[in-house]
């Protein structure tokens, strides 16, 4: 048996274009009170997709920062991973008292001039 999914979804997404291009013509509304309608509508769905689209990307932001938080607190539990010293991860400990020297070696934070 044959896979007919394809064509048949063709042929109602033809009937229905057949039928939205009918309809338009046979409008008892004139052809600028359609165009106007139409342009209408579509800035209402423009402005509404620009809104959900913008709600979409703050709900995105929010959670972005929320894992940061949640990571930020692994990682202060966790230790030091270096990767926040400013480009130069290298840093010393004075070994038994466990406080951080915070001593940077090379790269281009000690170019003073």
């Amino acid at each position: 048996m044959k896979d007919n999914s394809g064509k048949v979804m063709l042929a109602l997404l033809a009937g229905a274009s057949a039928g939205v291009i009918a309809g338009l013509l046979m409008a008892p509304d004139t052809g600028e009170q359609t165009r106007t309608g139409i342009k209408k509508w579509a800035n209402k769905l423009s402005k509404d997709l620009e809104k959900n689209l913008q709600t979409g990307l703050d709900e995105i932001k929010n959670m972005s920062s929320e894992a940061m938080n949640k990571m930020g607190g692994a990682n202060k539990n966790g230790g030091n991973t270096g990767g926040t010293t400013g480009g130069n991860a290298s840093s010393s400990s004075t070994g038994s008292t466990g406080s951080s020297a915070g001593t940077r070696t090379g790269g281009a934070a000690e170019t003073n001039v």
